[in-house]
C-alpha cells in the first residue's frame, strides 16, 4: 500500500468526528420522483429532488420510455446541469441509466440553503414518461 484515501487518513487520526459527517453515523434518504413530458423543448427543466443543508448526494438512476429519436436528459443544479449525469440519450423503451457523475458522487451542500436538483431535456424536444430516484446520506 502506497498511501490513504482522505477519509480514512482522518479516521486513522483518532477523530472519526472530523469524517465526512454525512456519511459517519448517517442515513441514507431516497427521493422519488415521476414526471411524463408532452412535447417538452430543449431546455425544458424538471425539479425532481433537492439536497438539504449538510446532505451529500451518493447515487441516482432515471428510468424513462422512448423519449425521442434523439432526446437527451441531463441531471444537476443551478451550480452545475450536468453535476450528476451528463446529456444522455434517452430512445429506449424502458432505459435505465445511472446518474453517477465524478462530480456528483460525494457532493455535499455545505450552503445553509436547499439545492433544488433538476432534470433538463436537450437536443430535441421529449415525450413519455421518466422515473428519477435520488440517494443522499444526511442526519
Amino acid at each position: 500500500m502506497d498511501a490513504y484515501g482522505t477519509n480514512t487518513t482522518k479516521a486513522l487520526a483518532g477523530s472519526p468526528s472530523s469524517r465526512c459527517e454525512a456519511e459517519y453515523g448517517g442515513q441514507v434518504r431516497t427521493d422519488t420522483e415521476t414526471y411524463t413530458f408532452a412535447s417538452a423543448a430543449v431546455g425544458f427543466t424538471v425539479q425532481v429532488g433537492v439536497l438539504k443543508p449538510g446532505e451529500v448526494y451518493v447515487d441516482g438512476y432515471i428510468a424513462a420510455a422512448d423519449l425521442g429519436s434523439a432526446t437527451t436528459l441531463q441531471l444537476g443544479d443551478a451550480g452545475d446541469t450536468d453535476r450528476y449525469l451528463a446529456a444522455t440519450v434517452f430512445t429506449t423503451v424502458d432505459q435505465v441509466t445511472d446518474c453517477r457523475a465524478f462530480a456528483g458522487v460525494g457532493y455535499k451542500n455545505d450552503t445553509a440553503v436547499e439545492i433544488p436538483i433538476y432534470v433538463t431535456t436537450g437536443v430535441e424536444e421529449a415525450s413519455g414518461a421518466i422515473k428519477v430516484v435520488i440517494k443522499k446520506a444526511g442526519r
